[in-house]
């Protein structure tokens, strides 16, 4: 398969010396301070369910100015395309659908990135449609890295899950821990690395998800390392030696990861969380920092929400990790 030219390749060394130069040096392969073409796909599904809860924020951040914050940026952007379950391929296992949601999702993206100016902004309904996002990214750029924010871990398997709930397993599956059907569905074919993992903004995880982290060398910063003064340098240190772990990233930002004061109404709300200008200020570095080619939104329930505050902390989020031309 073809592969987009996701990141250019320098030496080690070479690198290292620009990043002693230019902590947080822009070159044309990272998001911020550039003139993007941005593909939207939106995945209207909480699960494998469309209309009602979170599948209706995909649509909510477009009513909420999206693309013409986007566009005013000096980002050129395409026009939305829809990810659809039809009826004749739904069938009563949960997994079964989301990985066929995971698959047509995985297409889009991929063939978005077919052109390397280009990156993909994924407006997901739950975090559940994230492996379909990083399957995109990893078929286009040959792997993909993943920064993920969230409250949560989103890392349970069905043998540590507390809960039982399909949603706190997504990443779980992107690491090959869990449900491979759904993440090879996602073309997802090699499970993402720890070492090229990231979990930012937790405040509430399960001890198999605490015992995941401890074991395996993904890197966790959680809500109180991001409340911390400087932390667009504490995120850039931490990040900096794994910048070559991945031909590609993915930005996914669960918004219950900011609180229910600046997100009304999730699900699972946080029990604490970092403050908002630290999340956007640790969006940004990320944005200057990594090879980024797909972010998302994920998890925003604008029914619960009737100041449409979440839409507009999404649109500032992606925003920081967009950057303006």
């Amino acid at each position: 398969m073809h592969k987009a030219n996701c990141s250019r390749r320098v030496s080690r060394k070479s690198a290292r010396y620009m990043r002693s130069l230019y902590p947080l040096h822009r070159d044309s392969n990272r998001t911020g301070g550039f003139h993007l073409e941005i593909s939207i796909i939106c995945v209207p599904f909480q699960i494998d369910v469309g209309r009602w809860g979170c599948a209706l924020g995909p649509q909510a951040y477009l009513n909420a100015g999206l693309i013409d914050r986007l566009r005013s940026a000096g980002h050129t952007v395409i026009d939305p395309v829809w990810i659809e379950l039809p009826n004749k391929e739904r069938t009563r296992d949960t997994i079964t659908n989301l990985g066929r949601i995971a698959h047509y999702t995985s297409e889009q993206v991929s063939a978005a990135l077919h052109n390397p100016d280009r990156i993909a902004l994924v407006l997901e309904g739950d975090c559940n449609h994230a492996p379909g996002a990083i399957g995109g990214v990893a078929q286009a750029c040959g792997s993909a890295g993943v920064a993920w924010f969230d409250a949560h871990g989103d890392m349970a398997t069905m043998e540590t899950t507390t809960s039982g709930m399909i949603g706190g397993m997504p990443y779980a599956v992107a690491l090959g821990w869990e449900f491979a059907d759904w993440r090879e569905a996602a073309g997802l074919d090699t499970p993402v690395r720890p070492e090229a993992a990231a979990l930012l903004g937790t405040s509430d995880l399960d001890p198999g998800e605490i015992a995941a982290l401890q074991t395996h060398p993904i890197l966790h910063l959680d809500a109180h390392e991001l409340t911390h003064a400087n932390v667009s340098e504490r995120v850039a240190q931490a990040f900096r030696p794994r910048l070559n772990e991945a031909a590609g990233w993915y930005v996914h930002i669960d918004l219950d990861v900011a609180g229910p004061e600046v997100v009304p109404g999730a699900l699972t709300p946080a029990p604490y969380w970092p403050p908002r200008q630290n999340l956007l200020e640790a969006a940004a570095t990320l944005g200057h920092l990594l090879p980024i080619k797909a972010l998302s939104l994920a998890a925003y329930n604008p029914s619960s929400d009737p100041g449409k505050l979440g839409s507009i902390f999404g649109i500032e989020m992606a925003m920081a990790v967009i950057g303006t031309s």
